[in-house]
């Protein structure tokens, strides 16, 4: 038998063409094994920070964004819908801004009937004996468009830092 002939030139054991595939089936792995261990970490190490309980039902949404990483839990009790968002430093934040945590609750609107309500939605800032101290969104959004524009009152300011949670 010719060596031409023992198989190495149709892409058997031995030709660069299997070499390659092999590669790639190794850095595939590779990358999927990376991918459980970050998904595992997301839903068992860094979800136990968070100020609030996440439930193990809760949806995750890993993202990369302009200048800074963010991680969202998503859930759904008691009639509201919450987010617990880690993320690191985020572009213009204060320069002692350190990752943490910001958790949100909204309750959706209900237009017109007769039980027609408006819509809720609040920003976690405090904890005190298991109670649990939560502000309107409205009032969040006005404080952080104030810190932005260097008009932030000591109110504000405390309100911003109270709701930004170190994470762990």
């Amino acid at each position: 038998m010719r060596q031409s002939d023992s198989g190495q030139a149709k892409g058997t054991s031995g030709s660069p063409q299997t070499s390659l595939e092999q590669q790639s089936l190794k850095q595939k792995a590779a990358e999927n094994e990376a991918i459980a261990k970050r998904e595992d970490y997301l839903r068992n190490e860094l979800s136990k920070s968070s100020p609030l309980k996440i439930p193990n039902s809760a949806q995750i949404t890993d993202q990369k964004k302009n200048g800074y990483d963010q991680v969202k839990y998503n859930w759904e009790r008691g009639g509201y819908k919450y987010q617990s968002r880690w993320h690191t430093r985020t572009p213009g934040a204060p320069k002692d801004q350190v990752n943490t945590w910001v958790v949100e609750k909204r309750k959706p609107g209900i237009g017109n009937g007769p039980n027609a309500r408006p819509a809720e939605h609040y920003v976690l800032v405090g904890k005190s004996n298991g109670t649990y101290k939560w502000v309107d969104k409205k009032k969040w959004d006005a404080a952080i468009r104030a810190r932005k524009n260097g008009t932030a009152t000591k109110e504000q300011k405390e309100m911003l830092d109270n709701g930004h949670w170190k994470a762990q």
